[in-house]
C-alpha cells in the first residue's frame, strides 16, 4: 500500500498539481462548490481536503486551519502526494487606510514573523510570492474587472498584536497583515515548487475597523461583503490556475 499522510490522511494519486489553501474549513467546503464532480477525499482535525476539476484541470482544496505551524504540515503532506502549485486563498487585515474591507490583495512578497519557517531556513531567506503564481493571480483578476492591491504583507503568528507594533509596518508601506502567506511562499521556494497568496480584506486595522477591534458579525466570523470578496478571490484563484495549466 502507498504511503498514507498521518495528518491530511490522504495518498500520492489523491490531489492534483494544483491546490488551493483556504485556512477555514468552511472555506475549504464553498471552494469545492466552484469544482466539478467535487469528492471529498478526506477531513481530520482542521484539514478537509477537496479534488474535483475547473475548467479541465484538476485541482484540489486543503483547509490548513490557524497559522504557520498547520499549514506547513499540509504544505509538507500535499506535496508528498504530488500537489506542486499552492495558493493560499484568505482573509487579512488591511495597514493603509486607503484599502475597503472587501478588497482583494496579491502580495508578491511577505514580512516573515511566523515562527515555523525559521525552523526551516534562516531568517534572512526571504518569503516571496513565484512570479508565475503571482501573474497568474493578477491577470486573472484584471481578466474579471477585480482591481487588486499588491504589495508585501506581514505574516505573524500573534493575532491580537499592538497597534503600536502594526503601526510599525504601516510605516514600512506593509500593505496587509495576516498569518499564513510566509509559510506557502517559503516552504514551496524551498521545495522548488510554486506557491503565492490572495487574500480577502475583513477589516482596516489603521482606521479601526480590525477584526480584532470589532469583533464578529453577529454569530458570524464575517459581514456579507467579506463573504463576496471571499467567492471573488476564489474565482480569481481558480482562473489563475486555469492560466497556469494552460501556460498563459
Amino acid at each position: 500500500m502507498s504511503w498514507v499522510a498521518p495528518h491530511l490522511l490522504i495518498r500520492p494519486g489523491d490531489v492534483g498539481e494544483y491546490v488551493l489553501l483556504p485556512g477555514d474549513p468552511g472555506r475549504a467546503r464553498r471552494i469545492a462548490e466552484f469544482l466539478d464532480e467535487a469528492e471529498l477525499k478526506s477531513e481530520n482535525r482542521e484539514f478537509i481536503v477537496y479534488t474535483g476539476t475547473y475548467k479541465g484541470v484538476r485541482v484540489s482544496v486543503t483547509s490548513t486551519g490557524i497559522g504557520g505551524p498547520s499549514a506547513a504540515i499540509a504544505v509538507e503532506e500535499l506535496a508528498r502526494c504530488g500537489a506542486k502549485y499552492f495558493i493560499r486563498v484568505g482573509t487579512c487585515g488591511a495597514l493603509k487606510k486607503g484599502i475597503a474591507v472587501g478588497e482583494i490583495v496579491v502580495p508578491y512578497g511577505a514580512v516573515r514573523l511566523d515562527g515555523v519557517t525559521k525552523r526551516y531556513v534562516r531568517s534572512e531567506y526571504p518569503a516571496v510570492a513565484h512570479p508565475a503564481i503571482f501573474n497568474a493571480l493578477v491577470k486573472a483578476a484584471d481578466k474579471l474587472g477585480v482591481k487588486v492591491v499588491t504589495g508585501i504583507v506581514v505574516s505573524d503568528d500573534m493575532f491580537y498584536v499592538s497597534i503600536e507594533e502594526l503601526k510599525y509596518w504601516f510605516s514600512l508601506n506593509a500593505v496587509a497583515v495576516e498569518m499564513e502567506a510566509s509559510t506557502v511562499m517559503v516552504l514551496t521556494a524551498l521545495k522548488g515548487l510554486y506557491g503565492g497568496a490572495i487574500l480577502a480584506v475583513d477589516g482596516n486595522i489603521i482606521k479601526g475597523t480590525g477584526k480584532a477591534d470589532v469583533g464578529a458579525s453577529g454569530k458570524l466570523e464575517v459581514s456579507q461583503v467579506v463573504k463576496e470578496a471571499i467567492d471573488k478571490e476564489i474565482r480569481i484563484a481558480l482562473d489563475a490556475i486555469k492560466h497556469l495549466a494552460e501556460g498563459e
